[in-house]
């Protein structure tokens, strides 16, 4: 059994919106001084930075490509939503379920993280704790974190249910 989720036209849209924006970011210039890009990729040597350094030049490349990878599937996934066309026509605000295959549900997972991450990152969120939500520059943070949590709620109740 597949797991699904409920999203409105607009808030698919968004994400497809996020998910251009997440694509050009990690397949244009990948400087080393970009906080965004730092944080997708990790430290895996925190005490020792000839280690890291040498770590992430092997690893970032492979990383990055996996991290499109899963993107593109995401995108493939939401391609439904993927038009302007007839939006006035559209119940813009209703519910519509997406199935999402469950050979996917990883890359969708790891997508949502990965934008997640960047979008802290532009905000200067370093633990989940420490923003205003209150602030409406967090509501996309929040909005994708809500998104991530309702997901693997979902894939858990799929697999429950096969289980």
């Amino acid at each position: 059994m597949n797991p699904s989720i409920s999203i409105t036209w607009v808030e698919a849209r968004n994400l497809l919106h996020l998910i251009d924006e997440f694509l050009e970011l990690i397949g244009g210039p990948r400087p080393d001084s970009d906080p965004a890009l730092a944080r997708l990729t990790p430290v895996a040597y925190p005490d020792d930075d000839i280690a890291a350094a040498e770590f992430r030049r092997g690893t970032r490349d492979e990383l990055f490509d996996r991290r499109r990878d899963d993107a593109r599937v995401m995108r493939a996934d939401l391609s439904d939503f993927d038009t302007d066309a007839d939006a006035d026509d559209r119940d813009v605000l209703g519910m519509h379920v997406i199935g999402i295959p469950l050979a996917h549900v990883d890359a969708w997972m790891r997508t949502l993280t990965a934008i997640r991450l960047v979008v802290a990152s532009r905000l200067g969120v370093d633990l989940e704790d420490r923003h205003d939500a209150d602030d409406a520059r967090f509501h996309v943070y929040d909005w994708l974190g809500y998104r991530l949590d309702d997901l693997i709620q979902r894939a858990d109740e799929a697999d429950a249910a096969t289980a």
